[in-house]
């Protein structure tokens, strides 16, 4: 017996899979397994209203997950009910799968171009006292466009409601937050991605636990690690220590050389990272860095936000005259 109720579920779950199939592009086989698929359950509707959302709404990636996570909550209120086909909703769950795959990969497309400018590393044992929030509001204030949180000292617990309070930060500011070396913690505070080094989470096992829209950086301080890290995936790749530094520890040394060559090879954005100031960040983006991340020179700084601003101004005026033509 159909009641109103689950009709009511089934008009959400069509409209899912029409916001889905508008906010896929390609590829043909994709876009033809998700027609046949709500062909299939609705059959006797018109084809062209996915066509029609695509053209008036062009629902984006975003969007189309969106639809995504609203189609499997109702694929599985309905099997709950026994009022959806066992075989078409293990039919869905596959070509949803494949659908959450390629709309992520869009997203995070997406947001990677947006890795440039200032990238600030906020970590409470740099910010000589001060709350991390104050000095993060002051970087983003200044012209940060991306900030990472690393933090070794204080328990994951303790670091999700700044985490999140910084995601809520770097959206008021169309900037991107990454958490450092925790995927978990990525997810639950809603961050934009995550960074890992070279030991740890690997980036196929990180993806398992991010959400389909959320972005992996990866350290390397050698050409073929970089190579790597693009061939796995990453979303951009960070290269250092382009100079000498004391805000990290064990870390390798890669300089301008081992900066140009990686900008040679690779497609995505390059973050270089490393003892980068005032006095050298215009080398480095002519090196080939797409952002220039930086711990102390904001985050220590006794006036971030005229550091953050400073360091902008000069990386910004670097990176116009090459714009057109850089990869990434």
């Amino acid at each position: 017996m159909i009641t109103p109720f689950i009709e009511a579920h089934k008009g959400a779950l069509r409209q899912s899979l029409l916001l889905i199939e508008a906010a896929v592009k390609g590829p043909i086989g994709l876009t033809y397994d998700l027609r046949a698929l709500r062909q299939s359950l609705f059959p006797d509707e018109e084809d062209t209203e996915a066509a029609k959302l695509r053209e008036e709404t062009a629902p984006g990636p975003e969007r189309g997950l969106d639809a995504l996570a609203q189609a499997a909550g109702a694929i599985r209120l309905l099997r709950s009910l026994e009022s959806l086909d066992g075989g078409w909703a293990g039919r869905a769950e596959k070509v949803l799968a494949r659908a959450s795959a390629r709309l992520g990969a869009d997203l995070r497309r997406q947001c990677a171009s947006q890795v440039r400018g200032l990238y600030v590393i906020v970590d409470p044992k740099a910010t000589n006292g001060r709350p991390i929030l104050e000095v993060a509001a002051a970087a983003l204030r200044g012209g940060a466009r991306v900030l990472q949180l690393r933090d070794k000292v204080n328990d994951k617990g303790d670091q999700l409601p700044v985490a999140r309070k910084l995601a809520a930060l770097c959206r008021q500011h169309n900037a991107l937050l990454f958490i450092n070396d925790h995927a978990d913690l990525a997810v639950a505070s809603g961050a934009h991605g995550l960074h890992v080094g070279q030991h740890d989470l690997p980036i196929a096992e990180a993806r398992r636990v991010l959400s389909p829209g959320q972005l992996v950086g990866c350290s390397n301080a050698l050409v073929d690690e970089a190579v790597a890290s693009e061939g796995l995936g990453a979303d951009y790749i960070a290269v250092g220590a382009i100079y000498p530094t004391a805000s990290k520890e064990k870390t390798r040394p890669a300089g301008l050389e081992t900066l140009r060559k990686v900008r040679q090879i690779v497609q995505t954005p390059i973050v270089a990272i490393g003892g980068i100031n005032e006095s050298n960040v215009e080398e480095v983006i002519a090196a080939g860095a797409d952002a220039v991340a930086v711990i102390s020179a904001v985050v220590s700084a006794s006036d971030p936000e005229a550091s953050a601003r400073r360091l902008t101004a000069k990386i910004e005026a670097a990176l116009a005259p090459m714009s057109s033509g850089r990869k990434g």
